[in-house]
């Protein structure tokens, strides 16, 4: 009997060792297609979240983490609006956790291949508490805009770990190291990256302040002469945000097309300018048409795409940076 137990586990043992040896090899195969869905998630997320504020059902369950008291919500529509935003977030939760064990485990010695993962993470258990206060706090401006910047946040550093990681943003990491963007371009792309996550904040503090309409024409303000002047104010803030990242970003791609002739480097920057101003009619489209529900919704999820964008150019060019030179920017875990 134990020369038959060891004659097994001889033949045994190499399909383990190989079976070791492929799963070991196959999962640094697997964090760009997590980092990918984990981001693909965040924006939905991100939609589904804009469609229950637009609808006005952020207390469709007024409790949390339960609703009504039960874990699955009673046939309410308001109800199942904003628990579908809870049960979409815990499918995007597991996703970023298991993208930040991975990216940890698998890159560990090269800052660029789990940080951002890990940051978001992180960030994602602040987000789950941040939720469920605002909830319990019946909605305040403070926690919302607090709620969504930190959104915003995870967005990004999501984006930028499928910066570092996809091998189909490869031609792009490459194609910025070998044109020497790197140099310099990267205090420029910051200060891009910095504008459009205030400009985020600016649109979530409008939103939160009720300042959505306190100007009714475009470009000028057109207030009515019952609105007071510091909505007023907040409105023309984000509405000079938005000016600022506009010339900004409008600087970035030109210093892209001129410096860089990569076709995915200039892809990538005629793309951004694409969405750049499809956004910004938008935002134009919120007044004029005074805040239909479809533009809204798109505004909101087309400023994470937006972000993202920016995000994975930021991460591309200072990870390419990094790394040095370009034979090093994709080099395979």
């Amino acid at each position: 009997m134990l020369s038959g137990l060891a004659r097994a586990w001889r033949s045994f043992r190499p399909l383990t060792t190989a079976a070791i040896l492929k799963t070991k090899t196959e999962r640094p195969r697997l964090i760009p297609a997590l980092a990918a869905s984990a981001w693909l998630s965040s924006v939905i997320l991100v939609l589904i979240g804009s469609i229950v504020r637009v609808t006005g059902h952020g207390l469709g369950c007024p409790d949390w983490p339960l609703c009504y008291g039960r874990a699955i919500p009673p046939a309410y529509g308001g109800a199942w609006v904003e628990f579908s935003h809870r049960l979409f977030g815990g499918i995007a939760g597991v996703q970023v956790v298991l993208l930040a064990s991975l990216a940890w485990r698998e890159g560990r010695g090269r800052p660029w291949a789990y940080r951002p993962a890990v940051a978001a993470a992180g960030l994602l258990a602040v987000q789950v508490l941040l939720g469920g206060l605002h909830v319990i706090l019946e909605l305040p401006p403070q926690t919302g805009l607090v709620h969504t910047g930190v959104a915003m946040l995870i967005v990004g550093l999501l984006a930028a770990q499928l910066a570092v990681s996809s091998p189909g943003l490869g031609p792009l990491r490459s194609g910025l190291a070998r044109a020497g963007a790197g140099r310099g371009f990267g205090g420029q792309i910051s200060v891009v990256a910095a504008a459009t996550y205030a400009l985020l904040l600016t649109g979530s503090a409008v939103t939160r302040s009720g300042a959505s309409l306190a100007c009714l024409a475009f470009p000028q303000c057109g207030a009515a002469a019952s609105v007071r002047q510091p909505v007023i104010e907040i409105h023309m803030l984000h509405r000079i945000a938005a000016l600022a990242v506009l010339v900004l970003t409008g600087w970035m791609i030109g210093t892209l097309l001129s410096r860089s002739p990569q076709t995915a480097v200039r892809r990538f920057a005629y793309a951004l300018a694409g969405l750049l101003l499809v956004q910004a009619g938008l935002g134009i489209a919120n007044v004029l048409l005074l805040l239909p529900m479809w533009s809204r919704v798109l505004h909101l999820t087309l400023s994470a795409v937006f972000w993202s964008a920016v995000v994975v150019l930021w991460a591309a060019v200072l990870s390419s940076r990094s790394a040095g030179t370009p034979s090093q920017v994709d080099r395979p875990a």
